[in-house]
């Protein structure tokens, strides 16, 4: 019966006397969840990532609460633009237009030591596979354009697996290639209006 009280009054210490650690993950703990449930954005007095040619940002006025956009800076320009309907795009959401971005992207490859090259996505649904981007590039979308991916499985080029994932991991073999690709690219811009 002794021995019962005496376990008692040990287990009731940690109750009434909390430690440190406890009241420390207690803190913690109440101020995770009271950012979760905050109606307000955090704005940062520091931005994320460095933002090339910005030394200061002004969030209030960079951010679009109605698109979860923040614009940092001006787009560069480009010295060659060009609409995919140059390339024989359709926006119809039912045409595939895969060769036309591949075509517009071979083509405006051409341009990227020579001041750059924009392509211009019209509003419309714009059915495609894979395609390469290439460097001092801006893909531009209008408002209302939108980038479909293809259901057709001829339109994804296998590649060699991510290093990451290594082989037989998942499954034997490379993998399908991601909707707009780019490796070893810079100064490349994905926007929209």
């Amino acid at each position: 019966m002794e021995s019962e009280k005496s376990n008692y009054g040990a287990i009731m210490v940690y109750f009434t006397k909390p430690s440190w650690a406890f009241l420390v993950l207690l803190f913690t703990v109440i101020a995770i969840l009271s950012l979760q449930i905050s109606p307000k954005a955090i704005i940062l007095p520091f931005p994320l990532f460095p933002v090339p040619g910005s030394s200061e940002l002004d969030f209030e006025s960079d951010f679009d609460p109605g698109s979860c956009v923040a614009t940092f800076g001006e787009l560069p320009e480009r010295k060659h633009v060009m609409s995919l309907k140059d390339f024989g795009g359709v926006g119809d959401g039912k045409t595939s237009n895969t060769a036309a971005f591949r075509k517009a992207l071979d083509c405006m490859q051409r341009f990227s030591e020579k001041g750059g090259a924009q392509l211009n996505v019209p509003q419309g649904k714009w059915l495609t596979g894979s395609f390469n981007l290439t460097s001092n590039f801006t893909l531009f979308l209008e408002q209302g354009a939108v980038i479909l991916g293809s259901q057709d499985p001829e339109e994804w080029p296998i590649v060699e697996p991510l290093p990451s994932y290594g082989r037989g991991r998942e499954r034997l073999g490379g993998r399908h290639i991601s909707l707009i690709h780019g490796d070893g690219l810079t100064n490349v811009v994905i926007t929209v209006l």
